[in-house]
């Protein structure tokens, strides 16, 4: 379905050269991009990318008086608020699409753990779907209208196609989390625009805008933008997401960013890695051959093998420590231990400080990897601006620095505990 040509898209038509603006059918592109879409859609299950994501909370700061969505009132004209970091953290995931659904992983890790990216990662704004399931979403039949706009947003010296879509409530399947509970979400429309390179038909940017959030989210509106790359993976050529871009504007004043690059994307050569483990005792290579029981209760000093830089690291690297004392006659002084860091973030507003948070999930014992359940000891105080951490047998470690370097003789302290079975 097409619309006449608005007044600026007329001017960025006249930009073009008369040859191309005559070649271009609108929707035979959109209907060879769509079916390329699809088509390298099916082939995601194959393969999987990691994801670097930054995220960021800026505190918006008014001249005179906050209104509502991080505006202020200045004799009656609504101007846009200063941004004002306060808070920044880091992490790197592995991401693949399996029936339909993206499943993750903290980068590195044997098997892909859960589609709730938020179980791994912890609290924070986390965002799903642009590595394949808004695709499939807006391409495959979801979208209810696609609307030519004309010639635009050059790349590397050549015009794209610009279209715009809207996908109602009614075909949606973007979730939005309103409440505590897994069954808090709600679905909502959204619409957007997308950019096609009318010389190759190839998807080339697109955006997701949700200007109306839904009620008691506390949200005012929800931006994406994806920019999409021709990868390589084996003998064949993909587009794949480059980086994702989601911006959440609350109305308490603040904006949060999530900034998502994709890299290092490769095909698997085994369906077995795309099951999903979520019990967390399945953590060894290869089953022990010698019944290893640690006691409950034991405490435990923990000094680090690895060395943690704040400048370099991320929540998902993984680290090794050295056990400081033997637990019982089984495991002995000196076992190594197997860890990642779980968190890495820095609290500008209202107090500037680091926090890191530390997992330790197995040890090695006479050659064997042996799953390790732990509580923390040495615990932080509550981060001021965050919630409480949910997630089982992780230590918090505060540092007022802005810069922290970790090495052996930074040593945490533990108590052995029953691990507990995910349900």
């Amino acid at each position: 379905m097409t619309r006449p040509a608005s007044k600026a898209a007329v001017i960025l038509l006249a930009t073009c050269s008369l040859a191309l603006c005559e070649d271009i059918d609108p929707a035979a592109l959109l209907n060879q991009a769509r079916a390329k879409i699809v088509a390298n859609i099916e082939k995601l299950p194959k393969y999987t990318c990691l994801q670097t994501v930054h995220r960021f909370r800026f505190q918006m700061v008014p001249a005179v008086r906050v209104s509502g969505c991080g505006h202020v009132e200045d004799e009656g004209a609504m101007v846009q608020s200063q941004p004002m970091l306060a808070w920044a953290d880091r992490l790197k995931l592995d991401v693949t699409v399996s029936e339909g659904a993206e499943i993750f992983s903290w980068a590195g890790a044997r098997q892909f753990q859960s589609e709730d990216v938020e179980k791994i990662v912890g609290s924070g704004m986390t965002g799903t779907g642009d590595f394949g399931p808004f695709l499939m979403s807006i391409f495959g039949g979801g979208a209810t209208a696609y609307d030519y706009l004309g010639l635009g947003l050059e790349d590397k010296g050549r015009s794209l196609a610009s279209y715009r879509y809207h996908v109602p409530l009614s075909t949606s399947h973007y979730q939005m989390k309103v409440g505590p509970r897994p069954k808090d979400l709600v679905n909502m429309a959204y619409e957007g625009r997308f950019w096609i390179d009318p010389q190759n038909a190839e998807l080339n940017r697109m955006t997701i805008e949700v200007p109306m959030p839904p009620r008691g989210s506390e949200t005012c509106r929800i931006e994406t933008t994806i920019d999409y790359q021709r990868a390589r993976i084996g003998s064949s050529d993909f587009v794949l997401p480059q980086l994702t871009v989601l911006r959440l504007w609350a109305t308490d004043a603040e904006r949060l960013e999530n900034r998502i690059e994709y890299a290092s994307c490769h095909e698997f050569q085994s369906e077995s890695v795309f099951r999903t483990d979520l019990d967390p005792t399945a953590i060894a290579a290869e089953p022990s051959k010698t019944l290893v029981v640690i006691r409950p209760g034991v405490t435990i000093k923990i000094a680090l093998r690895s060395k943690i830089d704040s400048e370099r690291a991320f929540a998902g690297d993984a680290i090794d420590g050295r056990l400081l004392n033997a637990i019982g006659t089984v495991i002995p002084k000196g076992a190594i231990v197997h860890g990642r860091i779980v968190r890495f973030e820095h609290e500008y507003q209202p107090s500037n400080y680091l926090a890191l948070r530390l997992k330790f999930h197995s040890i090695e014992v006479n050659g064997t990897e042996v799953p390790l359940a732990l509580i923390a000891v040495t615990h932080g105080k509550q981060l001021l601006g965050g919630p409480l951490e949910t997630r089982q047998g992780i230590g918090t470690y505060l540092f007022q620095n802005d810069r922290v370097v970790l090495d052996e003789k930074f040593v945490s302290e533990w108590k052995t505990t029953v691990r507990e079975r995910s349900e």
